[in-house]
């Protein structure tokens, strides 16, 4: 079983979860910034209006600017073996993989082997050293195992892993520990590398102070992969006396849709909204890492820290047609949910992430060949 998940995760090997100050026994933060006292100093962004309530109204604001340079594309494997080889890439794309007659070969040995050495038995798949080659995983003595069924030199032996159906009960133990407490993102059994590995939703801390509260000990063949620490600069406080709340996700997402949703920004006396076709004006929830700011040019403006703003970063003025990938849910247990409820009252909520001006991510994506 395998579960998309978050690109920017890092892999830390965990050891059993150390006593941590008291400090951090609560499960993660609200992941909002609240106003500044109404006697607090603001920047009066391009556009807005004050209402009645001494909050700020964004109705319609320019299209953001496009970046100056696209991001360079990346390279693809065919693409590069391609230009090393200097072959077509339909060319470089068959010489990736065995051809069929050589397929049709090992998933024959393959089922001879779960037949007649599943206690060993890892699986199969496609190597490059660097021709494609099938190769066959054992857990031990794999060059023997293999020399026992065939003889074939387009299949090689690896040694090491284990089966899956040996990994998938802990993968299915620990899911469920998991599950309740909004920390998963996503997972794996890898089966040719002998262990499960989970995508975390929170990042190390978090995952500690949970981990002792709970008196987890996790086992050798079990990985957990964090994202960094909440970005911690979330609203200017320049602007924090405009905006009632400016709601963050509490939890980093695990599997991103990427259906290119749109509709308008904006903000209501102090609520963040979205415009959108036939879908009234839901209440908006940001990604966990987003900042509220003015742009260069003296708009509201929510960035992307983890991008270039210049060069391809997503930014998205209050005001403008936006672009996010999704659908993704809003929790209710979801701190942010939780700030904004209490900020902007009940209804809809979309959650849109890290959003982009629809003519900037037009702008952005590269042209396709």
């Amino acid at each position: 079983m395998k579960i998309q998940s978050s690109p920017r995760a890092r892999m830390v090997p965990i050891p059993p979860a150390p006593l941590l100050a008291a400090a951090l026994g609560m499960l993660g933060s609200c992941a909002t910034q609240a106003p500044l006292s109404r006697e607090a100093k603001s920047s009066r962004p391009i556009g807005a209006t004050l209402e009645p309530s001494g909050f700020a109204t964004i109705l319609r604001a320019p299209p953001s600017s496009v970046p100056r340079a696209r991001p360079p594309r990346s390279e693809s494997e065919p693409e590069r073996i391609a230009r090393e080889r200097g072959i077509p890439v339909a060319e470089a794309e068959r010489l990736m993989n065995p051809d069929e007659a050589v397929r049709e070969a090992a998933m024959a040995l393959d089922r001879r082997l779960k037949a007649q050495a599943a206690d060993d038995y890892v699986g199969v798949r496609i190597v490059r050293d660097p021709e494609p080659r099938f190769a066959f995983q054992f857990r031990r003595d794999a060059a023997a195992t293999l020399a026992r069924f065939t003889s074939d030199a387009r299949f090689v032996a690896r040694e090491g892993g284990r089966p899956r159906e040996a990994l998938q009960p802990v993968f299915d133990t620990w899911w469920k520990r998991f599950a309740p407490h909004r920390i998963l993102g996503g997972g794996s059994v890898m089966a040719f590398e002998g262990n499960v590995q989970f995508d975390m939703s929170v990042d190390e801390a978090t995952y500690r102070a949970i981990a002792e509260r709970e008196g987890w000990e996790l086992p050798p063949e079990l990985q957990l992969h964090f994202p960094p620490p909440q970005n911690p600069r979330s609203v200017d406080p320049a602007l924090a006396p405009l905006v009632r709340i400016f709601a963050r996700e509490d939890r980093s997402p695990g599997v991103v849709l990427t259906a290119a949703l749109g509709g308008r920004l904006v903000l209501r006396d102090g609520c963040f909204r979205m415009q959108a076709q036939g879908d009234g004006e839901p209440l908006v929830l940001f990604g966990r890492d987003v900042e509220l700011r003015l742009d260069d040019a003296g708009y509201m403006a929510v960035f992307d820290p983890q991008g270039s703003d210049a060069f391809g970063g997503r930014v998205a003025r209050v005001g403008e047609r936006v672009v996010w990938s999704g659908p993704r849910g809003a929790d209710e247990a979801d701190a942010g949910v939780r700030a904004l409820r209490a900020a902007c009252g009940s209804g809809p909520i979309v959650a849109i992430g890290e959003p982009e001006g629809a003519q900037r991510f037009e702008g952005r994506r590269p042209r396709t060949r």
